[in-house]
């Protein structure tokens, strides 16, 4: 029932809607009480005008109405409040918060009873959604492909874009679109030599 209601409100016209309600009603208790600990958190950083929460669902809104991708925008910074660090300059850092996010994703999908395939596949949008550590050289893109598989190559840019979108700066799309062109390029020369 608690996997029924949730993709019900994630496959929604506006999924914040649903995510709101269930937090002023309490029932996000019931399903993810752990959507609790990004509400009000503050992330010290210039980079982002609303809490951890507020920024979540407007990437969850900037998302198609596809499951695993509607899934991966509501957890992909589930785990920033305990990866969080403040520079001496009274700048939030999230290190790590990634890795951390896609693991406990893992926790939480599996407590709701989804499948292994799509944990998996919710899992490497979050694990990789953050395309600041990859390398734009050769092998970083093969790396960067073969961790995220081709199959979900247009997934991860388009979470990477909403997630860019949720964020308060000017929505520069450059270092998605040229990681995008540059997987492109490769995948064409890899047809070829085969």
């Amino acid at each position: 029932m608690k996997k029924y209601i949730l993709n019900k409100i994630l496959l929604s016209d506006k999924p914040s809607e649903g995510i709101y309600k269930l937090i002023e009603t309490g029932e996000i208790l019931n399903i993810i009480p752990e959507i609790m600990e990004i509400k009000g958190f503050n992330q010290h950083t210039p980079y982002h005008d609303k809490d951890v929460l507020d920024h979540t669902m407007a990437v969850l809104d900037s998302i198609k109405p596809k499951l695993n991708l509607r899934m991966a925008a509501l957890l992909h910074d589930i785990s920033k409040p305990e990866c969080f660090t403040i520079d001496e300059n009274g700048r939030g850092h999230f290190y790590g918060h990634h890795i951390k996010s896609a693991q406990r994703s893992v926790e939480i999908l599996n407590r709701l009873g989804y499948n292994g395939e799509f944990i998996e596949d919710v899992r490497i949008l979050i694990r990789y959604h953050y395309i600041k550590n990859i390398s734009k050289k050769e092998n970083g893109i093969r790396n960067f492909i073969e961790d995220v598989g081709i199959h979900r190559l247009d997934d991860m840019f388009e979470l990477n874009i909403a997630d860019i979108k949720g964020k308060s700066n000017s929505h520069n799309f450059d270092a998605v679109l040229d990681i995008k062109k540059k997987c492109e390029e490769f995948l064409k020369i890899t047809i070829k030599k085969s």
